[in-house]
């Protein structure tokens, strides 16, 4: 049996599937994350994903066809030596291809369309392909939405030490109390002075898991959970606007990614802001795929396999889709 391997490599999590060439899923498999900014173990990571995936196939290296990869910290020319690296594993003699782990996100939201995706969980960007095949990131633009859930939570956090906050903020503030196992807000200004957690990977993910008090918060209507997301919403749109002057078109879809992005709060105020744009119109869809299919989409395309409605429809047979 022929198949073909997507990865999507990201910050905390690496996912790998195998699929056969009329689209039928026959591996999926999980590592720990694919960046070697954030994880000493990336490289290790991915090549076992890899591995894992083509055994629980039943395969060998050689019956794979194509492969792609996807990476967080791919941002720079020079990341291609090590991301080529990272998928180049023994036995592999297919077509293969690592690029940002946007450009697979996009891939399998918007199916090779034109359009912008706002990835927003674990990291943030807004990322656009316009008709004339340009890859837009707001990063070009030296806009940086401080939106991933990390950020929800330290602004959250920091509010509350400088007293930024009213009595109705009351049911917020013992759940972080709470979730930080401290009694009163005070606590928390000694915990900030030293820093929190010393270790910065370590305290970026224990702020990360806060961030689903904050939205849960903000559908309850608590003034300060509203007020960190409406400014986190607010952000992102400036991202898609910035992104989507690059466009000619005057209707330019967006789909949004990731655990903040998609949060029920935070995605209805981005439909908001949207919907006050004069300019332009964005039409908020669904994503069509995953991320990890975008990549196998890619890789499809190295193997010259033809992408039909049939093999797509198989693909979404999984749950991984």
């Amino acid at each position: 049996m022929k198949i073909i391997v997507g990865l999507d490599g990201g910050g905390s999590h690496t996912r790998a599937i195998a699929v056969d060439v009329t689209g039928r899923v026959v591996a999926y498999v999980e590592r720990g994350g694919a960046n070697p900014n954030h994880n000493p173990d990336a490289r290790e990571n991915v090549q076992g994903a890899i591995a894992a995936v083509i055994a629980e196939a039943g395969c060998s290296p050689q019956d794979v066809v194509g492969l792609t990869a996807g990476f967080a910290g791919y941002d720079r020319p020079e990341d291609a030596i090590w991301a080529e690296q990272y998928i180049n594993q023994n036995g592999l003699v297919c077509p293969r291809k690592a690029v940002n782990d946007a450009v697979i996100a996009h891939i399998g939201a918007l199916r090779n369309q034109t359009g912008i995706i706002v990835i927003c969980g674990t990291g943030s960007v807004v990322f656009g392909i316009n008709e004339a095949g340009e890859h837009v990131r707001n990063y070009e633009y030296h806009h940086y939405a401080a939106t991933a859930a990390r950020h929800l939570a330290y602004n959250t956090m920091f509010r509350m030490i400088a007293g930024d906050v009213l009595k109705e903020d009351q049911v917020l503030i013992d759940q972080i109390l709470m979730y930080w196992q401290v009694g009163q807000i005070m606590d928390l200004a000694k915990l900030a002075k030293n820093g929190f957690i010393t270790d910065s990977k370590v305290r970026n993910h224990r702020f990360g898991g806060m961030a689903p008090l904050i939205t849960e918060a903000a559908l309850q209507g608590i003034p300060l959970a509203c007020s960190v997301c409406d400014n986190a919403a607010r952000d992102i749109s400036i991202g898609i606007r910035l992104i989507g002057t690059s466009f000619s078109a005057e209707t330019i879809p967006v789909t949004l990614i990731g655990s903040v992005a998609q949060s029920d709060y935070i995605a209805a105020r981005i439909n908001k802001e949207l919907r006050s744009e004069t300019i332009r119109r964005y039409h908020v869809k669904e994503p069509a795929l995953s991320p990890t299919m975008g990549a196998v989409l890619i890789a499809m395309g190295l193997a010259d396999i033809n992408i039909d409605e049939h093999l797509i429809n198989r693909l979404k047979e999984h749950p991984q889709a």
